[in-house]
């Protein structure tokens, strides 16, 4: 197969959400791959099969996002990681490699944090801790940013986005569609997936909760020393918007042994697992020997 095949897709039930997953492979290790925003658990089409020449491959999608169910009790990243280490046991296993991609990376960030036994390694691509970003924000970051806070405003954005959720994500993707990097039927995908007006709503409070709750776990679990423990790997892309920041230096501060984090910039900007699959896969296997 040279894509997963998104068809069959098989079901999690939780007290307060139906989670929704794709697996690939059979192979002794499990790796769990978190999509980011505005996606689904389709980013990661180019890598899966690779992967399960060694892994028993699993691919979410996030609470609130494509066929995953609406949450009860709210789109923290402490509740989405705890759905993470719901399937991790799901699976009969003890641990799994984490890999997660924009605000996946954020919940698996907080999966670590949160459940470190479910984390027999790490890979972050493309994102900052949520502190350092909420705490660096200027004139500058906040421009590249702007769409964090406007899903930050109350209803706002699903008023405003109702009807114009295509080119709303063509903002973002409409140069990844033309240059290839994210085909025009799986960027359909994304513009079903997030033009339910509920859906559209939980992503959105996904970012809701990056403001709130999220930063206040963050702030204190790093006050109190709280660091991810298990060996980690970020990656970033070479021409996006993390290119000037000494990101390996950053996720050092917040391991509790700094000479168990590796990383360096990859092809391409944001959209890591899209623009740079076959580098990802090359660092993944490096990483993994």
């Amino acid at each position: 197969m040279s894509e997963m095949e998104w068809d069959r897709v098989r079901t999690m039930g939780l007290d307060d959400v139906e989670i929704a997953y794709r697996t690939a492979g059979a192979g002794d290790e499990l790796m769990v791959l978190v999509h980011g925003w505005p996606q689904t658990g389709r980013c990661w089409r180019k890598v899966v099969e690779p992967l399960t020449e060694r892994y028993t491959v699993v691919v979410p999608d996030l609470r609130g996002y494509g066929d995953s169910g609406l949450a009860s009790t709210g789109y923290s990243k402490r509740a989405a990681a705890g759905d993470v280490a719901a399937l991790v046991t799901r699976f009969g296993r003890e641990s799994a490699v984490v890999v997660g991609h924009d605000r996946g990376a954020r919940v698996a960030h907080r999966l670590a944090l949160d459940h470190p036994d479910r984390v027999s390694a790490l890979v972050l691509l493309d994102i900052l801790p949520t502190r350092v970003v909420m705490g660096a924000f200027d004139r500058g970051s906040a421009a590249g940013m702007w769409h964090w806070f406007f899903h930050l405003q109350p209803g706002l954005p699903e008023l405003l986005l109702a009807g114009n959720v295509e080119p709303y994500l063509r903002h973002f993707m409409g140069s990844k569609v033309e240059s290839g990097a994210i085909d025009e039927v799986t960027f359909r995908h994304y513009v079903d997936a997030f033009s339910d007006p509920a859906h559209l709503q939980a992503t959105l409070e996904d970012y809701r909760a990056g403001f709130t709750s999220d930063l206040a776990l963050d702030e204190a679990d790093h006050t109190a020393g709280a660091r991810v423990r298990s060996p980690l790997l970020v990656l970033w892309g070479a021409g996006g918007g993390l290119a000037d920041v000494d990101v390996v230096g950053i996720w050092k501060a917040h391991h509790a042994d700094p000479a168990m984090v590796q990383g360096h910039a990859v092809p391409g900007g944001h959209y890591v697992p899209e623009e740079a699959p076959v580098e990802v896969l090359a660092a993944l296997a490096a990483f993994r020997s």
